[in-house]
């Protein structure tokens, strides 16, 4: 009811409906059949929900059109589409290149910016620890205690970073580190949208490019960026080393659901 009386506030008597969607998200029909969606950041997770600054950092052009916006309060309109998990295998292949393209630009414009320290991100988008290398390893042990009921698995960061912590680069950028496919959309007039941004750490780019890597290795995505990037040799390895820390967490992620067979 808090939200509800919020968005009522905002939109006076312009409004149809507002139906709650999920925790913290609500979808409005206008009077003129239009529809918004209002988005509260709760930010009570162990990562702060930093879209709104997304906005004050990259071009709109690559995000949700904004209706509305406050501290930890916005309403966009709506965008239709499809969320890149939803194209079949034609459309992927036509639009491949054009993803990543926007995907490289997007990422490029975040990072541009440099913050203090490294890793998890505070509301003032500065980081929580003082090197790269203790954000990894702490957040990958997290994540090898909560997979320790499967030794493989538990056991894999620490046997990658002890083979290749020297090819680790450190640097205090902006990169977003939650581009999975449902985070991404195909608009109806062919652009791209990323339409759930807000998960930032501070860390160097091959870790954001890694999490995408961890949804599309051995695809056409993955094909296109790899050449897109045109990596060396060992930043090839590093992107892929970030990818299976993100699959890593992914599973812990879902241990943590109760997933019993991973």
């Amino acid at each position: 009811m808090d939200f509800e009386n919020k968005i009522k506030s905002i939109l006076k008597n312009e409004y149809l409906d507002i139906k709650l969607i999920s925790d913290s998200n609500n979808k409005i029909t206008l009077k003129n059949d239009e529809n918004l969606y209002a988005k509260f950041y709760l930010n009570n997770s162990s990562h702060i929900d930093n879209e709104l600054k997304i906005y004050d950092l990259v071009d709109y052009k690559y995000l949700k059109p904004l209706f509305y916006k406050e501290k930890e309060f916005a309403i966009f309109k709506e965008v239709k589409g499809k969320t890149i998990d939803e194209l079949n295998e034609l459309e992927l292949e036509s639009k491949s290149k054009d993803i990543i393209e926007s995907l490289c630009e997007f990422f490029n414009q975040i990072n541009l910016r440099k913050v203090n320290k490294f890793g998890i991100l505070d509301s003032e988008l500065n980081g929580k620890f003082d090197t790269f290398e203790e954000f990894l390893i702490k957040r990958q042990n997290e994540t090898s205690i909560e997979l320790k009921d499967y030794p493989k698995l538990s056991n894999i960061f620490n046997l990658m970073f002890a083979k290749y912590k020297n090819i680790i680069k450190s640097d205090n950028s902006l990169v977003p580190i939650d581009t999975n496919l449902k985070n991404i959309m195909l608009l109806d007039d062919g652009t791209v949208k990323f339409i759930d941004p807000g998960e930032m750490i501070s860390g160097p780019i091959l870790m954001g490019y890694g999490d995408f890597v961890a949804h599309t290795y051995k695809t056409k995505l993955y094909d296109d960026l790899m050449l897109k990037l045109d990596l060396s040799d060992e930043d090839s390895q590093l992107i892929r080393i970030y990818a299976i820390c993100s699959s890593l967490n992914i599973l812990a992620f879902l241990h943590k659901l109760g997933v019993t067979d991973l």
